[in-house]
C-alpha cells in the first residue's frame, strides 16, 4: 500500500511540476484576411509580400493545390485565377493589431507569457494550470478562436523544445492539441485525454535532426558528418561532444530534448526568417529612373 501511495505522490509531483505550452496561430497572415471575407470559408487564399512580389502565406486549401511558400506571384498568376484563390496584399497593420489581441488574451489566462514571434507564443503553466493541462490548454485554445476568430494549435511538454515540436504534432490533429512526454501520468491526461500525448521517444526517433528547433544548416552539417541524423541521437549524444562541436547552444538543445528546461526567454533560439528584398514588380517598368528608385528602395529595406 505504501508503494502505490509512493507512485501516487511520484505521479502527482510530475504532473504538477511546470509545464510549456506553446501557442501557435495557424495560417495567420491568411486567417487574418479571411476574418474579414466570411464568404472565404473554405476557399484558398495566399497573402503577398511586399510589393505584391511572393507568396508568403496560404490557407491549407492553397496549401492543398501545391502552391509553394516563397513563389514569385507572377510566375503562378495564371494558376492563381484558373483555381479561384483569393489573392491579398500584405496588411502588417491587421496581423500586428490581431497578434496583440491575442497576447492579450493568453496574459489574462495564464501569468507567464512569452512572445515568440508575431504569430507565436511560450506559456508557462504552472500548479493548478498543470495539474489540468488538457482542460487548460483546451479552454485557452477555443477562448482565442471565440474572442478573435483565429485558429491556434497548441504543443505541451516539459521544456521549450519540446513543445516546439508537441504544437507540430497538433497542427496535424483536428482539435489542434498534443502532449509531448514518456507517460500519460506526466501530464494527468485521462480518460479520453489520453489520446493527447506522444511518446517523446518515437517522436525523436523519426524526426531528422535538422528539423529540431535550434538546430541550424551548419550545426546539422556539423551533427550529419558526425552520424547524428535523428533528433533522437542528438539527445543521445555526449555532453563533452557537443559543447565542443556546437557549443553550449547546441548542448542545451539536447538537454531540452532529455526534458531538462534550460533555455530561457533570453538566450532562445531566433524565429527563423528569410531576410527577402522583394524585386518582382507589379507592372513592367521601362524607366530607368523608377528602377533605380526601386533598386534604392529594397536596399534600404534588407539594409
Amino acid at each position: 500500500m505504501s508503494s502505490t501511495s509512493s507512485e501516487g505522490r511520484a505521479g502527482l509531483s510530475r504532473a504538477s511540476a511546470p509545464l510549456w505550452a506553446l501557442v501557435d496561430c495557424n495560417n495567420f497572415y491568411a486567417s487574418c484576411e479571411r476574418l474579414f471575407r466570411p464568404d472565404l470559408a473554405g476557399k484558398p487564399v495566399v497573402v503577398l509580400s511586399n510589393n505584391d512580389g511572393c507568396i508568403v502565406a496560404r490557407s491549407p486549401e492553397a496549401k492543398a493545390l501545391g502552391i509553394p511558400m516563397g513563389a514569385p506571384e507572377y510566375q503562378w498568376r495564371a494558376f492563381l485565377q484558373q483555381h479561384g484563390v483569393a489573392v491579398f496584399s500584405s496588411n502588417y497593420a491587421l496581423y500586428g493589431d490581431m497578434s496583440a489581441r491575442i497576447m492579450t488574451i493568453l496574459e489574462q489566462s495564464c501569468p507567464k507569457v512569452e512572445q515568440y514571434s508575431i504569430d507565436e507564443a511560450f506559456v508557462r503553466l504552472d500548479g493548478a494550470l498543470a495539474t489540468q493541462a488538457a482542460e487548460a490548454v483546451r479552454q485557452l485554445r477555443e477562448r482565442v478562436v471565440r474572442w478573435t476568430g483565429i485558429s491556434v494549435s497548441v504543443g505541451v511538454a516539459r521544456t521549450r523544445t519540446l513543445a516546439k515540436l508537441a504544437n507540430h504534432l497538433g497542427k496535424k490533429r483536428a482539435d489542434g492539441l498534443a502532449f509531448l512526454g514518456n507517460g500519460a501520468e506526466d501530464f494527468a491526461l485521462e480518460g479520453d485525454d489520453a489520446h493527447l500525448l506522444f511518446r517523446t521517444d518515437d517522436v525523436l526517433a523519426h524526426l531528422p535532426v535538422a528539423e529540431v528547433w535550434g538546430i541550424g544548416r551548419r550545426q546539422a552539417r556539423t551533427l550529419w558528418a558526425a552520424g547524428i541524423t535523428t533528433a533522437a541521437a542528438l539527445r543521445d549524444a555526449d555532453d563533452q561532444w557537443l559543447r565542443r562541436a556546437l557549443t553550449v547552444t547546441g548542448w542545451r538543445t539536447a538537454l531540452e530534448l532529455r526534458g531538462l528546461p534550460c533555455i530561457a526567454v533570453e538566450n532562445a533560439p531566433l524565429p527563423r526568417h528569410t531576410l527577402v528584398s522583394s524585386r518582382s514588380f507589379a507592372r513592367p517598368v521601362t524607366e530607368l529612373s523608377a528602377l533605380r528608385e526601386a533598386v534604392a528602395c529594397f536596399t534600404g529595406r534588407a539594409a
